[in-house]
């Protein structure tokens, strides 16, 4: 602190003092130019910060300092002791007019011309300078100003905007300004005030400290020490007390939000030029400064806003919670609806939070901003929680995040029970109370036949809303539509999956559910994975779990979908500990209760990962404890042929081909094969001796988009023209195989057989080195026009065709009919077809 001598020279600096270098180079700097500004509120260390620049450059130049009081809104007397400063100094010498200097109508002429006279530059520091407001020495400054004299280095220390035109030395570069958030105090400086030192605070302490503080120096002190009511009396003495009654109490009623505008702060306080009196606040440096980014707002300084509630609260007794609604009300209007929820919690108006998560905030709970609706559900009372059908609903949603599935059911069916004793039930509730028994009570027992019915209804009724009618529509739509399309992929339905989840995950991204377009990448990338295109599924999964981490969601059940398919991947890379710790991360982000068929995943992706392992008897151990333990209300078509595939991998392992013909000669008539069961079967053909009917199905999967089973196609070709004793034809189909494995990084195939085998026919066809006979067909990689195949480069991505033609500066139409040709060429129905053709002839 520093403490005034008298009203002219320079205050005396208290030792010992924290030496701020970056402040007093920026004192340097503006001591180059015509006018330095330092202007901050009260206790920011201002005049100190000057005092001890100056006096470390008391012998580089003379320093004239006045620190002015009221007596100096008299123009001869601030004049008469500007003069008597600059004589103190040292800076008037023998000959010059400011030597005779007598205050008169002509102080300002006079006072220039002395300074004009001045050999060298000589700094002029007027302290407390919001003290002036007189309009005729004003006036003289203004004019001292409008061609300043070339010596003169004029460094004002204020707390207020001063009333000078400052503009032009702004405009030319020609004015430093050092302001509170230059004055603020940072880590190393703060460690090092003898209040703090004291403390010995450790670095999470002091960082608390000065997020409290915002690095104001009186504050950072009075903290350190414990003492919030000398920092209460400050405020209010220094900032509030000279207030009039009107203006303190506005600051009291706008006090309670965060941050604060113009039409919110009217609604508060009943002005109806808020807007300006914050701007007046702000300009004044009452701790009150604009928020960053977002024009017209403004907040009150945190230790500000703590005195102005303890104030409103002891004058006012239950006021604030009335504030508090009047906010959630104008926050509603807003459609700010977080805001308004945590408003109308903190007013306690539990009525009304609920209202507000089931008509607009639900939603938050599949978004970045999941958080911060949790903290306001988990604030309504336990006694209140099933006072309303919506309050009910928001009682669900606390027991789905803490995975009590049970209690979850709970909660809906009371919601469903209030229900029945309205005689009209807004649509809000009504679809909400659908949607959550959707996603939180049919799709967790795993009955997929029962979700896909339940969806198809749900989107038949959202179809038939505006968005007036029901705000949160295109949320509903994006959940409703990643429900039903994970539906259709446990039903063995993969195109119309497919469909349904890409649809899903493009409805999210345009409403900024991430969670929601987390859970239906993770589900394409499984689709795909099972249709065999393992570079396509990792794309799906980096991008899944990349969204997870951005938005907070590592630990949920719809990213354990990516995290469990990555393990799928892993494995068909021949990376088996990398796979186990996708595994892990699985089971972790499921959580101790999780859905039937993530649970069921997990248990498949163990099944493979034993198999992996050449534990075959394990892995059949497992399926079969799998089907004997399996909950009542699983119904799957997926799930029952996965498992049907993993036994029969496992037999085929074990040596027992017979029972994997035996359990194929079962299958359903509506049952196709899979190519991976063809494979399969087409092993075991091979292994009990039958030649023809394993080439018969082999040959229909060699050439097919399933690209691991025509990588096993190939080697079962390979291993097969080997024993018949056909040497080119073997090396030939193992060429394939090594080629198409190498497209796709796959590698568990080659692990599946016999691996000397395999070793000797790998070392034959390195010496032989023959291309595949016929090579790989180039048609349509001739016929590409440049431009569709920078389109192709994008359709292995997640991007949609109007997020491509962004990419690449054309329209979407454009891209469109640039797909629409790249389909043609390659002979492909659709998107994934292409990609997985354009893999085959090696063109992406």
């Amino acid at each position: 602190m520093a403490t005034a001598t008298g009203r002219l020279g320079r205050p005396v600096v208290r030792q010992p003092l924290v030496r701020r270098r970056r402040l007093a180079e920026m004192l340097d700097a503006g001591v180059r130019r015509s006018v330095t500004l330092v202007c901050a509120g009260p206790g920011w260390g201002k005049s100190t910060l000057v005092a001890s620049w100056a006096e470390a450059r008391a012998g580089t130049g003379p320093i004239a300092w006045l620190t002015l009081a009221a007596r100096h809104n008299d123009s001869r007397i601030f004049w008469s002791d500007l003069v008597g400063a600059l004589r103190t100094a040292g800076a008037v010498r023998c000959g010059n007019p400011l030597e005779a200097f007598e205050a008169d109508d002509l102080a300002v002429r006079r006072v220039a011309a002395g300074l004009d006279a001045l050999p060298s530059p000589v700094v002029v520091v007027l302290d407390n300078f919001h003290v002036v407001g007189d309009p005729a020495v004003m006036a003289g400054l203004a004019t001292l100003l409008h061609e300043p004299p070339p010596a003169l280095r004029l460094v004002l220390v204020t707390r207020t905007e001063p009333g000078l035109p400052l503009h032009r030395f702004r405009a030319g570069g020609d004015l430093t300004e050092i302001r509170a958030r230059h004055l603020a105090f940072r880590a190393p400086e703060a460690a090092g005030l003898p209040a703090v030192h004291e403390q010995r605070l450790d670095v999470e302490e002091l960082t608390g400290l000065l997020n409290r503080t915002e690095g104001w120096a009186v504050g950072l002190q009075m903290m350190a020490g414990g003492d919030t009511r000398a920092v209460a009396d400050y405020l209010l003495n220094e900032v509030v007390s000279g207030m009039p009654a009107k203006m303190r109490e506005f600051l009291y009623r706008s006090s309670v939000p965060d941050a604060v505008c113009g039409p919110l702060a009217d609604a508060l306080t009943g002005e109806t030029h808020s807007r300006r009196l914050l701007e007046r606040l702000a300009s004044g440096n009452a701790f009150v400064v604009p928020v960053d980014g977002r024009p017209g707002w403004f907040r009150y300084h945190p230790l500000l806003r703590e005195v102005l509630r303890d104030r409103l609260q002891l004058d006012q007794p239950g006021v604030e919670p009335q504030l508090h609604l009047l906010a959630a009300q104008w926050y509603a209007k807003q459609r700010s609806t977080l805001d308004a929820l945590q408003h109308a919690a903190a007013a306690e108006d539990w009525p009304f939070v609920g209202r507000l998560v089931v008509g607009r905030a639900l939603v938050a709970f599949m978004s970045g901003e999941r958080q911060t609706l949790l903290s306001v559900l988990h604030a309504i009372p336990a006694d209140h929680i099933t006072d309303t059908a919506e309050l009910t609903l928001c009682g669900a949603a606390l027991r789905y995040e803490a995975g009590d599935h049970g209690g979850v059911r709970a909660m809906l069916r009371r919601a469903r029970t209030m229900l029945a004793d309205v005689p009209q039930v807004s649509v809000q509730v009504d679809l909400t109370v659908r949607l959550m028994e959707n996603g939180a009570v049919v799709r967790p027992r795993g009955d997929m036949p029962a979700l896909i019915e339940a969806t198809t209804h749900l989107l038949r009724l959202l179809a038939s809303l505006r968005q007036d009618e029901l705000p949160s529509l295109l949320h509903y739509r994006a959940v409703t539509l990643n429900n039903k399309g994970i539906a259709l992929l446990w039903t063995d339905r993969p195109d119309h999956a497919d469909r349904y989840l890409w649809a899903a995950a493009t409805a999210a991204r345009s409403v900024g559910g991430a969670l929601i377009e987390v859970d239906a990448l993770a589900h394409l990338g499984l689709l795909v994975f099972l249709q065999g295109a393992v570079r396509e599924a990792a794309e799906f999964v980096r991008s899944a779990v990349d969204l997870a981490r951005r938005h907070g969601f590592e630990s949920t059940p719809q990213v354990a979908a990516a995290y469990l398919t990555q393990a799928l991947v892993e494995l068909e890379q021949d990376r088996v500990a990398e796979a186990q710790e996708a595994l892990r991360r699985g089971l972790h982000a499921a959580g101790v209760d999780p859905p039937v068929l993530l649970a069921e995943l997990a248990v498949l992706v163990r099944v493979q990962v034993l198999l992996a392992t050449g534990d075959p008897a394990a892995a059949r151990t497992l399926i079969r404890q799998t089907r004997a333990e399996a909950p009542r209300t699983l119904v799957s078509a997926l799930h029952e042929r996965w498992l049907r595939l993993a036994e029969s991998e496992a037999d085929l392992q074990l040596g027992a081909a017979r029972e994997v013909l035996t359990r194929y000669q079962r299958v359903p008539p509506r049952g196709l094969l899979s190519p991976a069961e063809h494979v399969c079967v087409a092993r075991a053909h091979l292994a009990t001796g039958n030649r023809a009917a394993a080439e018969d199905i082999l040959g229909r999967v060699r050439d097919g988009a399933d690209q691991v089973a025509a990588v096993t196609a190939w080697i079962a070709t390979a291993f097969d023209a080997d024993t018949e004793g056909h040497g080119n034809r073997s090396i030939d189909a193992l060429s394939r195989a090594v080629l198409a494995a190498e497209r796709e990084s796959i590698r568990r195939p080659f692990r599946t057989f016999d691996t000397r085998r395999m070793a000797a026919l790998l070392d034959r066809r390195r010496w032989v080195d023959v291309e595949p006979a016929g090579g790989l067909p180039d048609g349509p990689a001739a016929v590409l026009s440049e431009r569709e195949r920078d389109v192709l480069r994008y359709l292995p991505t997640v991007l949609t065709a109007g997020e491509i033609a962004a990419n690449l500066n054309i329209s979407v139409n454009t891209v469109k009919a640039h797909m629409r040709s790249i389909y043609r060429k390659l002979g492909a129905a659709r998107r994934r077809d292409a990609v997985v053709r354009a893999r085959q002839l090696g063109l992406i």
